[in-house]
């Protein structure tokens, strides 16, 4: 098998091959690993491999389950594969190597996936960039000067590239639908509790998941980790007919002179008409939230869960963590997180059963919901940076316990907004527990991936996995692949 005969079959078709006996797993696990050596220098997706083992693993191997012999990377979060390294995007991890697999790889590892390597993640997962100063940021294919987004950045860069047909992924608060919308892949969040893995903290916010270029890759990686057979069986059921959809493509920071760029609302736009060509109806709302969701809202749990997340790194360091250790951000959030009391935590959290109703009232006249996945295409490397005196400010007040006075003179809330407003339409569906995919329907005028995101209510997974595969037939986007020419490739969408 040729690389291009690799890339052009995803993992369910690459596990049909390897039991008929077409081409084996260590072919296969070459051809990844050799796609790996021909393009991580440039996108740094990949941060640590354990060839030797997989190489082993595949040595003389029979076809075992629904996935045998297709190489698979792991998100380098709370991702732990007995032997490994695992360093959740930070400094504080340095030198831990995990002895046992953790439940979701141990699942993943009996469907039959031969996991090679770990992908980057910003520190502990945080933000919807991943440009993580201990590991270097990781890069677009699409355009090595733009992120793959965050946190799943390094899985989604790796899928785009080809180096594996999907990898593993989390969303927290976009984590998986932010990389999709930004490296050309198909994301979903599944509905709270659907699966049996979740990572701790987040307020229950956090769902475990995949990045791939079909949608029938993560319909079967989704059975195939929680032991159910629901979500291919569904995708057998057709197209689901006259669906009513509300869209919306304005800016939850309008009333702050922020707005959706043209790529995206054309994307939305674009969406629409084809749902319409479905024959699904589509009708402009105003959106279930605010503004208010995110810095009330979503901020008190998030720099809780920091807390946890650093007192986890500390024990990892054997109860001694130094400074240097950690971001001066991450420390800067753990610090306004100790801060944080039970009763603001659990106000926050009710609010977040709040969001949930609004959108229940969404629904009493709708199927889904349609938005952008973010309000940008995919951001430039470092855009996010603070400014030199906000990075100076930062760094002292992370050092010397000053975060109750950035927070008094607005600094944590611009620092806020500018990421918000970047990607201001992921966490509430995280909030309100609701199961949201990100399409790739657009192309910015520059040539980059831009995700539209349809938001189901609770339980409607299958609903979304049906309607994406509809619109996968009917707009087919996995021929649309990233050459990776140069560092600064800016070429349109091309076909294998």
């Amino acid at each position: 098998m040729t690389f291009s005969e690799y890339r052009k079959n995803d993992a369910t078709a690459l596990a049909a091959l390897v039991k008929k006996r077409s081409v084996s797993p260590a072919e296969l696990l070459e051809l990844a690993v050799d796609r790996f050596e021909a393009v991580n220098d440039r996108l740094n997706a990949v941060v640590s491999t354990r060839l030797p083992a997989a190489r082993a693993e595949v040595e003389g191997c029979e076809p075992w389950g629904p996935f045998s012999g297709v190489p698979f990377l792991l998100k380098d979060l709370a991702m732990e594969i007995k032997g490994s390294p695992m360093s959740c995007g930070s400094r504080s991890y340095r030198g831990y190597v995990s002895d046992h697999d953790s439940d979701l790889v141990a699942a993943a590892r009996r469907s039959g996936l031969i996991v090679f390597g770990k992908t980057n993640t910003p520190e502990f997962g945080i933000t919807p960039y991943t440009e993580p100063s201990a590991l270097g940021p990781a890069r677009n294919p699409w355009n090595t000067m733009h992120t793959p987004g965050g946190s799943s950045g390094g899985s989604g860069a790796a899928v785009a590239a080809g180096i594996v047909p999907m990898a593993s992924a989390s969303d927290g608060g976009g984590s998986i639908r932010i990389p999709a919308s930004n490296c050309g892949l198909f994301g979903l969040k599944s509905s709270r509790g659907l699966l049996p893995f979740a990572q701790d903290g987040w307020g229950g916010g956090v769902v475990e998941g995949c990045l791939s270029r079909s949608v029938r890759d993560t319909a079967g990686y989704l059975d195939a980790v929680s032991g159910s057979t629901g979500f291919v069986s569904a995708l057998s059921k057709g197209p689901p007919e006259h669906l009513r959809i509300a869209f919306s493509t304005a800016h939850p920071f309008a009333d702050d002179g922020l707005t959706v760029h043209e790529d995206c609302v054309k994307a939305v736009h674009e969406a629409m008409r084809l749902a319409q060509s479905l024959g699904h109806h589509v009708e402009e709302v105003s959106l279930p939230w605010d503004k208010a969701v995110y810095e009330r809202d979503f901020l008190p749990v998030l720099f809780v869960s920091t807390v946890e997340e650093v007192a986890r790194a500390r024990a990892v360091r054997g109860g001694k963590l130094r400074a240097r250790d950690l971001e001066p951000n991450t420390a800067l959030m753990a610090q306004m997180g100790s801060r944080i009391d039970a009763a603001a935590y659990t106000e926050a959290l009710s609010r977040w059963t709040e969001l949930a109703a609004r959108f229940a009232a969404v629904y009493e006249g709708f199927d889904l919901l349609c938005v952008p996945s973010l309000a940008e295409p995919p951001a430039r490397i470092g855009q996010f940076a603070s400014p030199a005196a906000e990075a100076l400010a930062v760094r002292a007040a992370s050092r010397l316990g000053l975060a109750g006075l950035l927070m008094r003179f607005g600094i944590v809330r611009e620092m806020a907004q500018r990421v918000f407003g970047y990607m201001p339409f992921t966490p509430p569906a995280n909030m309100a527990g609701l199961p949201a995919v990100s399409l790739p329907l657009g192309t910015s005028a520059s040539g980059l991936p831009v995700g539209v995101q349809f938001i189901g209510p609770q339980g409607s997974d299958e609903l979304l996995l049906r309607f994406s595969a509809a619109v996968e037939t009917s707009a087919p986007w996995f021929d649309r692949v990233p050459e990776l020419q140069d560092r600064t490739f800016t070429g349109p969408w091309s076909s294998q």
